[in-house]
């Protein structure tokens, strides 16, 4: 049996954030930086919504992948987001992730979601087993000395409620030890007139 030596990406599909929300994040991360020590921050440039994680992808697969995606984009409208709070997962007391909300019109978002699920199936990208819970990733893994505490997240709710069109979702690459990680392999306007 031959060994598979065909180039790999490792892949996703997200939706960026507008310049107003990418703004309020990076200067909320500025401030929370000074209190709550994680290993790794996400850089600006990064900042995205993920709509679905393909993995390590083979190169042969990016044109039918890309040419599905520009279809799924010409089916849909686009649509408001905002950003919505603060959380966590992982432990309570030393989380994993620390991420920004999302609100706005959520239904579309998740629609959007299905709507790539539909396209990527057939070329054999798998959904993940857990619900979607779409959100913007702005830090990794505790590393304070302190305990951390949820109750930091309250105060700082309000601190940047800023609103965008999502009219685009993108083909992203990642490239592990790059600042910023994330390339942009295609990206698809929201032309079509579902939801209007």
């Amino acid at each position: 049996m031959m060994a598979d030596t065909e180039n790999k990406m490792r892949l996703f599909i997200g939706v960026p954030l507008g310049e107003p929300a990418t703004a309020a994040l990076d200067n909320w991360a500025k401030q929370a930086r000074r209190q709550w020590a994680f290993s790794r921050w996400v850089h600006p440039a990064d900042y995205h919504i993920t709509l679905q994680f393909l993995g390590d992808t083979p190169e042969s697969k990016l044109a039918p992948l890309l040419e599905g995606l520009k279809r799924t984009a010409a089916r849909s409208s686009p649509f408001r987001l905002a950003l919505g709070g603060w959380g966590t997962f992982g432990l309570p007391e030393s989380p994993r992730v620390l991420w920004a909300a999302v609100a706005g019109d959520i239904d579309r978002l998740h629609e959007l979601h299905h709507q790539v699920l539909e396209t990527t199936s057939p070329l054999g990208f798998l959904p993940e087993a857990r619900p979607y819970r779409p959100h913007i990733t702005m830090a990794r893994k505790h590393k304070g000395t302190a305990p951390w505490d949820p109750a930091m997240l309250e105060a700082d709710t309000n601190g940047a409620a800023a609103e965008w069109t999502a009219d685009r979702f993108c083909l992203f690459r990642t490239h592990m030890q790059a600042t910023p990680m994330y390339e942009r392999l295609g990206e698809f306007r929201l032309s079509g007139t579902s939801g209007s």
